[in-house]
């Protein structure tokens, strides 16, 4: 069955993976990847194999449709920077809002104890402290 070989080299490079590596994913021998490569021709089961280890479908081999882009890594770094700055923004978000809450408490609290301050040296006989 006629296969794109250029796709499986792309793929396979993309993945930053030796011909050796993939016959090993695929359980293939070295030489059938490099003649699926060279020639562009596989059994039925060797396709099947090559193209379970790239996780695509097999008809993508055969250049039916376009094969899909291939990720690298599971989160990208334009990904990782968006987290990274709402993670921040949150840690931002809680720390004013500890510190105006805590500053609200913390007048509150001067507050009555002024208040008290001011009961006791009215009438010091009603003060408990």
């Amino acid at each position: 069955m006629k296969i794109d070989a250029n796709r499986i080299r792309s793929l396979r490079e993309a993945r930053g993976w030796s011909q050796e590596h993939l016959a090993a994913v695929a359980g293939l021998s070295p030489r059938t990847v490099q003649r699926l490569e060279a020639e562009g021709k596989a059994a039925h089961e060797s396709r099947m194999a090559v193209a379970a280890a790239l996780g695509i479908e097999p008809t993508q081999l055969a250049g039916f449709q376009a094969a899909a882009p291939v990720p690298t890594s599971g989160i990208g770094a334009a990904d990782r920077i968006k987290i990274t700055l709402w993670i921040v923004s949150i840690v931002l978000a809680v720390i004013m809002f500890q510190g105006v809450a805590g500053y609200v408490l913390g007048k509150n609290a001067a507050e009555r104890d002024n208040r008290i301050d001011e009961a006791c040296k009215a009438a010091p006989a009603s003060c408990d402290r």
